[in-house]
Formats: structure tokens, sequence, C-alpha cells
């Protein structure tokens, strides 16, 4: 298994926890081979030569890059993540040399691999469509959510703060779309639960978004909005747990792990109608149109002023999340690399 080491995100959290869930199993070897350093050039080096040659060391059948970033002419049959078409769809926020590499790169890697995962159904239409490779060589696999989410302390959520504390995880590039939540509430009417809501923002500075912050001032918000930081992931359970609300308006996900990673922790959800985020979440959140500002507002109020519409959301968030392991995230993938290894690819397809 190929790793980059350094990187964050849905995508990071994948490969570690897959990673640890293979390691507990009898019937398969996992090695680990990593860049030994980031940045475009280094990255470039990996892909192209270092990691081909250090495979030759290894006594692997299979090779699998749990991100799109792998290694090129490898010798191995090859399993590919592709966690979402975001890149393709909506670039905003990404740096050039990724848009390149999804352009020009990408669409090779994904014909020539011997079998392709995706988080999602929808995920893997999105990658059958964009790629033009056969829709049996790609296996939709559920990822899992960390069981430290679920061992939060219940919390009794009964009650109507007076400052309610909405959590959007970010960082909030184009997609994210943080702009539908500081529209609702800068115009939440008084007197609403809105109107006096707390919002925290993580995964970024306010340095690093300049137009939100001067949005966020231009509509007065900034004694109600704060932005944490990129957070260790260790610390993730316990904010989640002190939150009234997480909000996930986005409009393009590969699965979405904040608002399972919530629902675990016994957190309301209101998030997107969209993408594949009603296939992930279910029952389990509140979902609208993420273009609807009234329908959002609405729904976000909801939660927060009528607690048994609240306890019916965390009864069926936790439900939901339950379902989603690593043990069996672990399971489907191992049936994959034993196809792969023993006939060379799933299923014959393009080249």
């Amino acid at each position: 298994m190929t790793l980059l080491e350094g990187r964050t995100g849905g995508s990071a959290v994948y490969a570690r926890s897959l990673v640890a869930a293979l390691s507990r199993r009898d019937d398969v070897d996992v090695e680990v081979i990593s860049a030994a350093a980031g940045g475009g050039l280094a990255t470039a080096r990996w892909i192209v030569s270092e990691a081909r040659h250090r495979l030759r060391s290894t006594s692997a059948s299979v090779l699998h890059s749990p991100a799109f970033l792998t290694p090129l002419n490898a010798g191995l049959p090859t399993v590919i993540t592709i966690h979402d078409v975001s890149l393709g769809r909506i670039p905003s926020g990404h740096p050039v040399e990724w848009r390149m590499y999804y352009h020009l790169v990408v669409p090779r890697v994904a014909r020539r691999a011997a079998a392709l995962i995706t988080p999602t159904e929808t995920t893997k239409r999105e990658v059958v469509a964009a790629f033009g490779v056969a829709s049996e060589r790609v296996v939709a696999i559920p990822s899992g959510i960390d069981p430290t989410f679920s061992s939060q302390s219940p919390r009794d959520r009964s009650a109507n703060p007076a400052e309610p504390l909405i959590l959007f995880p970010g960082p909030p590039i184009g997609r994210k779309n943080l702009d539908i939540v500081l529209r609702v509430l800068g115009a939440a009417p008084p007197g609403s639960a809105l109107a006096h809501a707390r919002l925290e923002i993580t995964g970024a500075s306010a340095s690093e978004f300049p137009r939100y912050e001067r949005e966020i001032a231009q509509r007065g918000l900034q004694p109600r909005v704060r932005w944490l930081g990129k957070l260790p992931f260790a610390d993730l359970p316990n904010l989640y747990g002190q939150t009234d609300l997480l909000v996930y308006p986005s409009f393009l996900e590969g699965f979405g792990f904040p608002p399972l990673e919530a629902m675990a922790a016994g957190t309301p959800v209101v998030a997107a109608a969209a993408s594949c985020l009603p296939e992930v979440l279910a029952d389990g959140a509140l979902l609208v149109d993420p273009h609807d500002d009234v329908g959002f507002a609405a729904a976000v109020e909801s939660v927060l002023t009528q607690p048994a519409l609240r306890q019916k959301l965390v009864a069926a968030g936790s439900r939901r999340a339950r379902t989603f392991t690593w043990a069996r995230c672990a399971e489907a993938t191992v049936a994959v690399y034993r196809a792969v290894a023993e006939v060379g690819e799933l299923t014959p397809g393009p080249r």
C-alpha cells in the first residue's frame, strides 16, 4: 500500500484507518511504502520512479493506492481508491498542480488499474462517467467511522441553549458551501435561535479565506464566528460532542466523514440533499436543498428549537453511524485484493 506522508482530510483518515483494520486480520499482509518528503517535485519523483523502486524490494502481489496519487507503471496489479470527482467538477480551492494531475494522469491510471474502489455508489457512477471505465471494475465500499466518536458520554440536549453552537467542519473551500451558512446567520430574524447562534469553523484560519472573513465582517457576524484552525484528529470527538448542531451543506462529496462522525458522537446534523450525502446519511440527518436559503434556515431553526426533533435525529444518527465500520470496509477490500491477485483484474475493461 502506498501512502503520502503529511496528507490530511478524509483520504488520510481512510488510509490510516484501513491500514489499521487490515493489520488486525490474519488473511492479508500489509506493507506500507510512503514518500520520504512532500511537495510537488518530491511527489512527482515518487509516483514516476521512487515507488516502483521500493516495490521491487517487496513480495507484494497487489498494490493499493488509497488515494488517486498512484505510482506509474508499478509492475503489479493495482487497486486505486478514488474518493470523489471534485477536482474535475468543482476544482476551486485545489492547487493548480492537483488539477493538472487530475486531468492529465488520473484518467490514464484509472483505466489501467485492475480495480477501482469508491466509498459510495454515487461516486462510483461519477467515476465511471468521468473516466470511461467499465462499471464492473469499480467497487463501492463504504468507509468506516472511528469508534472513539461513539464513545462520548451522553449529553442532555433537551434544553434550548441561549447561544446554541453550530459547527461547520472545514476548510471552507467553495464546494463546502459556507456561503449559505453565513447568509442565513446574517439574515436571521430577531428573537430566533439562529440570531443568537455562534458558529465555529474548523480546518482553516481566517487569514486563509479572506473573502469569508470580509463577508463575516460585512454581515456583522464577527462576535459570533470563531475559526478553530486545523485540529488534531483526536480532538474531534470531544468537539462534536460539545456542539449543538453540525451543518454540512456541501454541493459535492465522495463520502462525508464529518456528518457521520457527528452522528456517531450524538450530535444532530443538517446536511445537503445532494451528491452522496442522502445515500450515506439516510434518515440520520435532516437533509435540505443546499441552494435554498429559506429551507436551510428553517431546518437549522427547527433542530435548535424543537427538542423532540433533536432527540429523533440523535437516535437515528447514532443508529446509522454504527453501520459504518472499518472492519467491514477491510473485509470488502480484501475481497477486491483476492480477486485482483487471482485474475489480474475484476473483469476486462478498456485500456
